[in-house]
């Protein structure tokens, strides 16, 4: 019997080597409920504390092995949850928002000459969509980055483009810290859909697009072919008959497309 309970408990550790351990970022994007992340071992008994993720974009990274569910208890709901694939460069990060719907940001317009606004976009920022996409987006809007930034790219039947902002230490910390790629499934682009641009894997930062009302069949589906391109909110209410369609477009296209504004020219402006 004492050899018997030596090997098992052998085969037990062995089992446990054998596993590659994992790094999860859970972040918590809630405005203002902090959230208590547990493990779950094999019954409530062996439930434990793994950390406290504060609101507002606050996070945990926890070590753990594939297959193994935490929890978490927000309006009254306990949540179960297991660790998210990894993106190509292993990767896993995941937002703890429960069955909330989303997450409501404005936008409010002005022209250049007016201070006071003149439309506003109302953006739901979905959180299990892109969570990289979101939680950077819901980043820059708490930190201010895009207040006062030019809509630089206004193209009808195509995408409405803006996120250089316009200070000049915030865009290049920004620039300088791409996010990955959000490797989900990808969700059909419709008018009034939110997403980052970007230049090639991995380099998505602060420029966002929307695309507009009478998009072409074929250009939304095109839309999302490029791996940064993945919508993380959708702009409410009609989008034909939303601020989008009362936006100055008058510039064209920039270059190489049109003989509109280049994007340094709206930086230096």
């Amino acid at each position: 019997a004492f050899f018997g309970i030596i090997w098992l408990v052998a085969i037990a550790v062995a089992d446990v080597v054998d596993e590659e351990l994992l790094t999860v970022r859970w972040i918590n994007q809630m405005p203002d409920t902090t959230i208590e992340l547990f493990w779950e071992g094999n019954d409530m008994e062996e439930r434990r504390v793994e950390g406290t993720v504060h609101p507002r974009g606050g996070f945990v990274d926890v070590n753990s092995y594939e297959g193994h569910e935490f929890s978490y208890d927000l309006d009254g709901v306990r949540h179960y949850v297991t660790p998210p694939e990894p993106n190509p460069l292993g990767d896993r990060f995941a937002i703890l928002a429960g069955d909330h719907p989303g997450f409501l940001v404005r936008c409010e317009i002005s022209t250049v000459s007016e201070t006071k606004a003149i439309d506003v976009l109302d953006l739901l920022v979905k959180p299990y969509w892109a969570p990289r996409g979101a939680s950077r987006f819901l980043e820059l809007v708490r930190q201010k980055y895009y207040d006062g930034v030019a809509l630089n790219r206004v193209i009808p039947g195509f995408l409405t483009q803006f996120g250089i902002g316009k200070d000049y230490e915030a865009r290049m910390h920004w620039e300088s810290h791409p996010i990955a790629d959000d490797f989900l499934e990808v969700h059909d682009f419709e008018p009034g859909y939110v997403s980052f641009a970007g230049s090639g894997p991995d380099s998505r930062t602060t420029e966002v697009f929307i695309v507009m009302p009478e998009t072409p069949q074929e250009q939304l589906d095109y839309f999302g072919t490029n791996s940064w391109e993945t919508p993380f909110a959708v702009l409410q209410g009609d989008v034909g008959r939303s601020g989008l369609t009362r936006i100055y477009h008058k510039y064209g296209d920039m270059p190489p497309w049109g003989e509109g504004k280049l994007n340094f020219s709206v930086v230096l402006e």
